[in-house]
């Protein structure tokens, strides 16, 4: 049951960055046309690796839920892509995307502090706190907002 509770948790942080963004818009934004935008083709790709590794709550390897060296290669691959995604978005959405991936690497180090070991971590309640904390926190889920608006706008599915 605890470690269902670490797995939600990180689900909810993977959320907040994959693809299937927010229902928000604004009218200042490219309209997706079914193609990309040369301008923006970079971003997109970026953002369909990065949603493309984290498929299910431990990236895309289920086996990552149990053993720790499946969850470290798991994390080290969205970390890698998420710094990716990072340089390829567009100028003004480079804090949103720095804030989400600060949370990511902030994730990612309290696995790396515990092992990567989620069904020991789910034991900790301080681990499990901390985790809350980062996968709650305001100021990621309002830079997801953002810049899944702009990503829903720009990136056609």
């Amino acid at each position: 049951m605890k470690a269902r509770s670490t797995g939600i948790v990180i689900a909810s942080l993977i959320f907040l960055v994959s693809c299937g963004g927010s229902s928000q818009s604004t009218d200042s934004q490219p309209k997706p046309t079914g193609t990309v935008n040369p301008q923006f083709e970079a971003f997109c790709t970026a953002s369909k690796n990065l949603d493309a590794a984290m498929v299910g709550p431990h990236g895309e390897n289920p086996a990552a839920i149990t053993d720790p060296a499946e969850m470290k290669t798991a994390w080290a691959s969205i970390t890698k892509l998420s710094r990716a995604l990072v340089v390829a978005t567009p100028t003004e959405l480079q804090a949103d995307a720095t804030t989400m991936m600060n949370s990511i690497i902030a994730m990612d180090d309290v696995f790396k502090a515990n092992s990567y070991n989620l069904l020991e971590m789910a034991k900790m309640s301080d681990v499990r706190i901390e985790l809350n904390d980062i996968s709650n926190d305001v100021a990621v889920k309002e830079a997801s907002s953002r810049f899944n608006t702009f990503l829903t706008k720009t990136c056609p599915k």
